[in-house]
């Protein structure tokens, strides 16, 4: 096998390793979390509003005290079954989305599946999740509530959406889908009528279909408890629990412990401040994303400055060490020559206080900041509310791209955005990446060509390969990964330019001052 082919599959190895260890940071999403989430993509067939005659009072004794919960003067509207389009919908042709496509998968499955007929199941499966929501409410607050105006209903409609994970979830310590389950098994007791309930395969199915909603879902690292997001029917985003650090080392790790939540903390303080000057949450996202990339840069061009500074010193040597690589034409095929050489090239490189090694070393130290920071910008909840120019930063280029509706007015025109944006990072990441090879060239050509060398052919042509290798997949993993991360990417290419540019400028000086 060539060596060019051998780098080549090594370079895809390695990116495909870095996409995988990519998703080792865990999600900071709990089971309440989730279940909110859920919710949003299945709300059920019942709508709550203001000015009807339907009284609700629910009890729940806490501590020795009963508290009540009642809401006057609501209107409950029920959606119904359209046998003809086989699907639930509302008289306002309002559908059930997300249900309805589980409906028709289950129908294309060949399966007993949901009708006319179960209606009822779904209409007390709701009557049980409104009553279990409120008696949350009354156990966490203990007070009693009553409702009976329209602006009094609004903290009706947010108690409800912010105890709506009952439904899937009783709280944090027990398991997803267990609410569902007792309340599913409860319902069925109820109506004693197996024609009348959704059949056992179709509430499998189900529950695979809404796990599936949500499974690529893991914005849920935040500081603050709040609203956040987009999820199915809830363009308001849904209440994500606030996180802590201790929270981040018991249910994450090592890392998530150490630099993910440190990260996130970070990009909530930048974005919330910003908010709270009045930016609007896509814009003081993208600002918090563009301060958190200079201090995570700064921090390590602080950790780097020696290995940095010796990278400098190797360009500015490189016409001396031309001169040593061409007094050895055949160390590419001669062991004296190429002992000789070595001896040689770790005389000057000991003279002038380098470590060739020094770029391995920086990259096993930027490694894992890479990995904390990919999983801070993808798991931050503040980055999933509002947009930039139609672009979500929580959503990957990828899918973006790939969504026909985001190339036009009802997209927000994102895909063009999500276009221009990897295009740019692409660029910067090529030009910081390629800069240096340029100025290395560049330096050769003052030294004294003596003939051509196949060893430093060689090499040469190895660090272009890995460089090529490097940009593919630098420019791969923007494509696949959150936007965010190609935000990061391109500020961060741009810095490592000026970077670049200012190191040799100094250093250049320094050589001029000495002559």
């Amino acid at each position: 096998m060539k060596k060019r082919t051998k780098l080549l599959l090594g370079g895809i190895a390695l990116a495909s390793g870095l996409l995988v260890l990519s998703s080792c940071t865990k999600s900071f999403c709990s089971n309440v979390d989730q279940g909110r989430m859920l919710y949003a993509f299945d709300p059920g067939v019942t709508r709550y509003s203001y000015g009807g005659t339907e009284t609700i009072t629910v009890s729940e004794a806490v501590g020795g005290v009963t508290y009540t919960y009642t809401v006057n003067n609501v209107d409950l509207i029920y959606a119904t079954w359209n046998n003809d389009a086989k699907e639930y919908q509302f008289a306002d042709d309002d559908k059930l989305t997300y249900l309805n496509n589980i409906v028709a998968s289950s129908i294309s499955s060949g399966y007993l599946t949901v009708n006319g007929n179960t209606l009822d199941y779904y209409k007390a499966f709701d009557e049980l999740v409104l009553e279990n929501a409120l008696k949350a409410s009354l156990r966490a607050n203990c007070e009693n509530v009553t409702i009976s105006s329209e602006e009094d209903f609004a903290l009706f409609e947010r108690e409800l959406s912010y105890f709506s994970y009952v439904k899937f979830v009783k709280d944090n310590d027990s398991g997803m889908w267990e609410s569902w389950t007792a309340i599913d098994k409860e319902v069925r007791a109820a109506i004693d009528d197996e024609d009348k309930c959704p059949s056992s395969d179709f509430s499998q199915l189900y529950r695979s279909k809404m796990s599936s909603y949500v499974a690529t879902y893991r914005t849920c690292l935040t500081t603050k408890t709040d609203k956040y997001g987009s999820y199915g029917y809830s363009t308001e985003g849904v209440y994500i629990e606030e996180k802590t650090w201790a929270y981040a080392w018991t249910k994450g790790g090592f890392f998530e412990g150490l630099l993910v939540f440190p990260i996130g903390w970070l990009i909530d303080q930048i974005a919330f401040g910003f908010h709270g000057l009045g930016v609007a949450n896509g814009w003081s996202a993208l600002l918090s994303i563009l301060f958190v990339t200079l201090i995570v840069r700064l921090i390590m061009m602080a950790a780097t400055i020696k290995t940095t500074a010796g990278n400098a010193k190797m360009t500015e040597l490189q016409p001396e060490i031309t001169k040593i690589q061409n007094k050895y034409p055949n160390a590419n095929t001669s062991q004296v020559e190429k002992q000789r050489m070595a001896e040689e090239m770790n005389r000057l490189y000991k003279k002038n206080k380098i470590n060739p090694f020094a770029s391995l070393i920086v990259m096993v130290f930027q490694f894992p900041i890479f990995i904390c920071v990919w999983g801070a910008l993808s798991g931050s909840a503040a980055l999933s509310s509002g947009t930039v120019l139609g672009l979500d930063l929580s959503l990957t280029i990828r899918e973006v791209l790939f969504n026909g509706a985001n190339w036009g007015p009802a997209g927000g025109y994102a895909a063009v955005t999500a276009l221009f944006l990897f295009l740019f990072m692409a660029l910067a990441q090529a030009a910081s990446m390629l800069l240096p090879q340029f100025i290395q060239k560049k330096k050769q050509k003052e030294a004294t060509k003596l003939g051509k060398n196949p060893a430093q052919n060689e090499q040469q042509n190895r660090m272009k390969w890995v460089t090529y290798i490097m940009l593919a997949m630098i420019i791969f993993m923007g494509f696949s990964l959150v936007s965010a991360m190609g935000v990061y990417w391109f500020i961060g290419a741009l810095i490592s330019i000026g970077q670049t540019l200012i190191t040799q400028s100094i250093i250049s000086r320094k050589k001029k001052s000495k002559k």
